[in-house]
């Protein structure tokens, strides 16, 4: 006999599919059991049954008594279905602990036992045949157990003792050895059960690799919820421990059982010796572990044994398959069925999942089919591949290349009980269906036949069923397996493949429209040419037939193309070449106006690029204004605001689609207007209770703003009413600016309402009105000449003192604003010059430059940290030509430029220059003021150098020994007495004695 095809099977059933998880259909079909059942049930605790033995039928109804319905609602049923299926069913048990095991009766059968659709053969010895897996790897095992088993510790030794002592598979009577014919048997069963569990991802093998002292590597055992390898055993043996004159005995519900007790349940045992009666028994039993029940009859048939005749008579696992050659998974579809089960979908939820799709489905994508594997044979290929069918939806794809002429091709399902009726269809690489085979009474499939062309082509397999399952047939539900695709074609390698080259006549680089000529002379073949496929690079093509007809296209837009021609044969093989097209580009022309181009500010221009155009048909452009400010638009008619009065050029760019461009200026002057009303942008809420917002107090708002004093905390005789509230204003630079407000004050008995103004960013705040009970008028005041930028308007009251606190005073505030007015003939300030950045510290770089105007009213640093995106720091007094930047970085480098400014505008920007901090200061200086009987002090902690100078006010003032501290991240201390009384800010730095190696500088402030 031939041995290859067995030892090539061994071989498709040992292949591990790539993934595990389950995807699209196949997840769902895991998801609920078919029968409804609190998913929990099964780990959840048994009821506490005690019965006096182990019983079926109404005996085991009557042992049960009470406790009835909790047995039945533990296995999802209600009471009658439970006990309706223990007197139906008399293979269903109840053990001492009321649990269902079923005993497989062997009834007298007038059927005759099917035999393997192959001899039994097999070149294995013993070593070879107790190491069989069928998915070696999967996370779930079925074991099977022919070398004999120790039974301890279960419900089995509950009802019949301990220990079961399991003797070894010997139908032959002879203990001492495994005859080569027990091997061979072996051999079938595991062969049988791998194919019924093909779909799973489940390893069916004959070698025990369980491991009592690690449940966590034990195939079998599963230690917790989260253990994903586990699974069951199933000895096959001699009853030595019951009189049951069965065939086999399995506890339902069992296979994915966790804890302390996860095999208490299992092992499954199987009395039967012949070959198919152990090999389906086997299936059998472990399908009782995973959940499925006796497939019977309505009419009283406790396992059904199936219908019809030959390769195709079917029974259903679940019942009797020992007298069918077709036995298969089921669900609820044969003649009086009385199990409503859905096979797959339990096993898949009581713990043996799917394997995913090997092959795609379709030929819709093309890339994504499996390609035969070729072995070239002469004129011939021979063509090979293997799948498996893993749901009745499930389809594989493949595909393959083929010369015309004749071929032959075969499918077949395992030769040792297949489950899988086959279908195959052949399709051309259109879709075109050319043949198909699913003969009624054979498994297999063949396909025969001769092609007209070389091309690629499909081959789709699929699981099928036959005729009506509810008489003679079966469904596709069960039709599941590996299968093996064998095929003969004629080589595609003795094809010689055309030559196509492409070119043109008279062409040259023009701008469009332009006319292209192209030529196919060159191409060769073997053969005939058969046809000529151009493409032009613009989304345009065409067919011919004959070189007589080669094309001539226009190219209606410039641009680079890329045409091709691709020739085909007469035997379907094409080839490809191609050729670049230029066609000129014409810059486009851009055109501008604006109205108006002069004015005062704010000036609103609105620009015109209409005249703007490109001469190139089928083109396009596009608009890039740049106004000169800061500001751009892609708009084609665009209006932009000038806010500050200068001279100003405007730019437009028009860029066509192939990205050629043309630009044009105009140039806009702006007046400064003779005075700015600026209104306050926000607002600080420090204390009192706030009627509207800061937006409310604006001039011409037509409404107002009240802010009401709060009581303070503390003791009750300590309290004080009170209330501070901020505006915050960004003024444009002037030559004279003023503020203005209405203010009224609710009438009081012992406060003022205290207006002052502040120029630096809150640092110090000047007093320019107060009001008294009652007060309710206008008030103004001019602001220091030059101030520009930051602006802060502060009320609060005047008594803060403890006890004051007879009422709450108010002030509403309306119509607030600030006056920029600014002399017509003023002209903007000429540009500083000789801007310098030096590091001073780690922290600190220090800015000089030169002062070019007489007329400027501040100047403002810009700061950068890449030379491109600018940041303002600060707004310095006219006459200014330094500037220390502290709060810095370490070790980082500074760009920085500056601008003057005044009402008439800004002048041009600096010189940019740029300096690094120094690394972080290892001194670690830190310093905190004090005073003592009126005298500052400002107390010193640093970690380097005890020895060292101090500089208070850029001042070197004393030379001096630190005191050595605690061994803490400031080693060193040092009290300084400034001499100096009252209140004020001081900088302070250290340095190494005699040297330039100094401290970063701190700012401290001392209150008076």
């Amino acid at each position: 006999m031939d041995y290859s095809n067995r030892i090539f099977k061994l071989a498709l059933l040992s292949f591990s599919l790539s993934a595990t998880g389950l995807i699209g259909f196949d997840a769902a079909a895991a998801n609920v059991p078919s029968e409804t059942q609190d998913a929990s049930n099964s780990h959840r605790a048994f009821p506490s049954v005690t019965l006096a033995e182990p019983a079926n039928g109404e005996h085991a109804i009557g042992l049960l008594g009470a406790k009835l319905p909790e047995v039945a609602a533990w296995y999802g049923k209600t009471t009658a279905q439970f006990a309706k299926m223990i007197r139906q069913d008399s293979s269903v048990w109840l053990d001492k602990q009321g649990r269902v095991f079923y005993v497989e009766i062997q009834e007298p059968s007038q059927h005759s036992m099917t035999e393997p659709l192959t001899a039994p053969e097999t070149a294995l010895n013993q070593e070879q045949t107790f190491k069989l897996h069928s998915r070696a790897g999967a996370p779930r095992t079925i074991l099977l157990d022919f070398d004999g088993h120790t039974t301890t510790g279960t419900a089995w030794n509950d009802s019949y003792g301990t220990p079961i002592v399991s003797p070894a598979y010997n139908p032959y009577g002879v203990p001492e050895t495994f005859t080569q014919d027990e091997l061979d048997r072996i051999h079938l069963m595991w062969r049988q059960v791998a194919e019924d569990f093909a779909p799973f991802n489940v390893d069916v093998t004959t070698e025990d690799l369980t491991n009592p002292d690690d449940l966590a590597a034990d195939p079998i055992a599963r230690e917790t919820s989260g253990d994903q390898l586990f699974g069951t055993r199933v000895v096959i043996t001699q009853n030595t421990f019951s009189n049951c004159d069965c065939g086999g005995f399995a506890y339902l519900k069992s296979f994915n059982d966790y804890g302390a007790n996860t095999n208490y349940l299992k092992p499954a045992f199987v009395f039967n010796s012949s070959v198919v009666g152990a090999g389906e028994a086997i299936t059998h039993e472990a399908g009782h572990n995973l959940g499925l029940s006796h497939d019977g009859q309505t009419n009283g048939t406790g396992y059904y044994t199936g219908h019809g005749s030959g390769v195709t008579g079917w029974a259903p696992i679940m019942g009797v398959g020992y007298y069918q050659e077709l036995v298969q998974w089921s669900m609820n579809t044969y003649p009086l069925a009385n199990q409503p089960q859905d096979d797959i979908s339990d096993i898949q939820y009581y713990g043996a999942p799917l394997m995913a799709d090997d092959h795609v489905d379709d030929m819709s994508i093309v890339d994504n089919v499996t390609a035969m594997t070729v072995t070239a044979n002469g004129a011939t290929d021979q063509l090979n591949a293997f799948g498996l069918i893993h749901l009745s939806s499930d389809q594989d794809m493949f595909k393959f290349d083929a010369a015309m002429g004749s071929y032959s091709i075969s499918i077949q399902a395992d030769d040792i009980s297949p489950n899988l009726d086959i279908e195959a269809s052949l399709y051309d690489s259109s879709g075109n269906l050319l043949q198909t085979d699913n003969v009624a009474d054979v498994l297999s499939a063949s396909l025969s036949g001769s092609f007209a062309s070389a091309g690629t082509y499909f081959l789709m397999i699929d699981g099928v069923g036959k005729g009506d399952p509810l008489d003679t047939g079966y469904p596709d539900y069960g039709s599941l397996g590996q299968y093996i695709i064998s095929a003969t074609v004629q080589s595609t390698s003795n094809l010689q493949t055309p030559t196509a080259n492409i070119g043109t006549s008279g062409y040259s680089p023009a701008f469009a429209p332009t006319s292209v000529s192209f030529s196919s002379a060159g191409s060769t073949d073997d053969g005939d040419i058969v046809s000529y496929d151009w493409l032009f690079g613009d989304g345009t093509g065409v067919t011919t037939t004959d070189p007589v007809d080669d094309p001539t296209h226009e190219y209606l837009a410039p641009g680079e193309y890329i045409a091709s021609l691709t020739v085909t044969d007469n035997d379907g093989l094409s080839d490809q070449d191609s050729i670049a097209v230029s066609v000129l580009n014409r810059a486009p022309m851009a055109v501008i106006a604006a109205d108006p181009l002069t004015g005062q500010a704010a000036l609103e221009v609105t620009f015109d690029s209409s005249g703007s155009k490109d001469d190139d048909p089928q083109s396009s452009i596009s608009f890039d204004w740049n106004f000169g400010d800061g500001a751009s638009s892609t708009e084609a008619m665009p209006k932009h605001l000038y806010t500050t009065a200068g001279d100003y050029t405007a730019t437009l760019t028009v860029t066509d689609n192939l990205a050629a461009s043309d630009a044009v200026n105009i140039n806009i002057s702006v007046d400064a207007p003779p005075f700015i009303n600026q209104v306050a942008y926000g607002e600080i809420f420090t204390a009192g209770t706030v009627s509207g917002n800061y937006q409310d107090s604006a001039l011409d708002s037509g409404s107002s703003q009240t802010i009401t004093e709060r009581q303070s905390g503390g003791k009750k005789q300590n309290r004080f009413s009170y209330l501070t509230h901020t505006w915050l204003f960004s003024i444009a630079a002037a030559n004279l600016v003023e503020l203005h407000l209405d203010a009224s004050m609710s009438v009081s008995p012992d406060d003022q309402m205290i207006l002052s103004y502040s120029v630096d960013n809150g640092a110090n705040f000047s007093d320019f009105a107060a009001l008294s009970s009652g007060d309710s008028k206008h008030y103004s005041t001019p602001l220091p000449q030059g101030v520009s930028g930051e602006v802060r308007l502060r009320i609060e009251d005047s008594d803060q003192s403890a006890g004051n606190n007879s009422s709450f005073d108010s002030i509403t505030i309306s119509n607030l604003y600030i006056r920029s007015e600014t002399d017509a003939s003023l002209t903007p300030p000429s540009a500083p010059t000789e801007l310098s950045a030096s590091m001073a510290s780690s922290s600190q770089i220090n800015l000089a430059w030169m002062d070019n105007s007489t007329n400027e009213s501040s100047f403002n640093i810009e700061r950068s940290l890449n030379a491109t995106n600018w940041t303002q720091v600060q707004t310095l007094p006219a006459e200014t030509t330094s500037y220390n930047d502290t709060g810095l970085s370490a070790d980082t480098l500074y760009y920085y430029r500056i601008y003057a400014a005044n009402g008439a505008g800004n002048s041009l920007i600096s010189n940019i220059d740029s300096d690094s901090t120094s690394p972080a200061s290892h001194f670690n200086l830190s310093a905190s003021g004090y005073k003592y009987k009126g005298v500052k002090h400002i107390e010193l902690h640093w970690q380097q150098y005890q020895t060292i100078d101090i500089v208070l006010d850029e001042v070197l003032t004393a030379s001096l020994t630190g005191i050595s501290g605690a061994e803490t991240a400031e080693k060193y201390y040092f009290d300084l007495n400034t001499e100096i009384k009252g209140g004020s800010s001081h900088s302070v730095r250290v340095c190494e004695s005699g040297t330039s190696n100094c401290s970063d500088t701190l700012n401290i402030t001392v209150f008076p």
